[in-house]
Parts: structure tokens; sequence; C-alpha cells
């Protein structure tokens, strides 16, 4: 009766290893970037729907009290900032809404946090519907 042979060791070698490492590493560079600005993106939909919310609320003030005049809580703060939208935890650690009554009205939601290096900036809608950023490089088409 023989010897049985020795078997090989199964597994990976050091080089594998570092090959598979690099491969994963080049992966989560070009798709993190990637991912935060799709996350950045989504959180400005968020706050752009927030205006437009605030904006019909304020058409509905003005349809009931021929007045766009803010209506304060207890707080002082107008109600239309206290929104659901506005108040939500994660949109108020992202964004700051904003505005001013005159004869008319301009609702403002600025970025703020992780947010602010959004590249349309200051997102802004006035009684009339005109749509505004500011302080930002991106055109106005692609951030409303």
């Amino acid at each position: 009766m023989g010897r049985e042979p020795k078997s090989k060791q199964q597994g990976f070698t050091l080089i594998e290893l570092m090959i598979a490492v690099a491969i994963v590493g080049l992966l989560v560079a070009i798709a993190y970037p990637s991912y935060l600005h799709y996350i950045q993106r989504s959180w400005r939909e968020s706050a752009r729907l927030c205006l437009l919310d605030m904006s019909q609320q304020m058409e509905r003030r003005y349809a009931a009290d021929l007045s766009y005049g803010p209506i304060m809580d207890v707080t002082g703060k107008d109600l239309i900032f206290r929104s659901a939208c506005a108040t939500d935890g994660d949109m108020s650690n992202r964004y700051w809404f904003h505005g001013a009554v005159n004869n008319g009205f301009v609702l403002l939601a600025a970025p703020k946090g992780g947010q602010s290096n959004d590249a349309c900036g200051q997102l802004g809608i006035n009684q009339s519907g005109i749509k505004t950023v500011q302080g930002g490089s991106a055109a106005i088409e692609d951030c409303w």
C-alpha cells in the first residue's frame, strides 16, 4: 500500500486578495460620489415640494382673508413655516425655511449642514409663482 499524495492547500494568495480589494476600492471611489449626489438631489426635491406646499397654503390664506399676512403661533412663528414638511426632523437638518410677507410673499429654502454644498443654493418662490435660485452655480431649470 502506497502513501496517499499530499493535497494542495486551497484558498487565495495575497496577490489575489490585494487585487480584489483594489477592485472593490475602485468601485466604491466611483459609486460613492454618485450616491451622495443622488441623495442631495432627492433632499432638494423634498425642499422644492415643501416650498410649493407652503406657497399653496399662502394662496389659500389669501383666498380666505384677502391677505398673505402671517398667522402666528404661540412661539411667534408663522404657522406656514411650522408645516409638517418644514419641521420634519430630517428636512429641518438639511434646509432652513423662511420668507417674507409684504404685498405678496417670498418663500425660501436655504440649504444647511450636509446639503450646504448643493449647486442650486437657496431655492425661492413668490406669489406670482416665479422660482429662483441664489448662491448656487446651477441654472433654475436644473434646480426646479
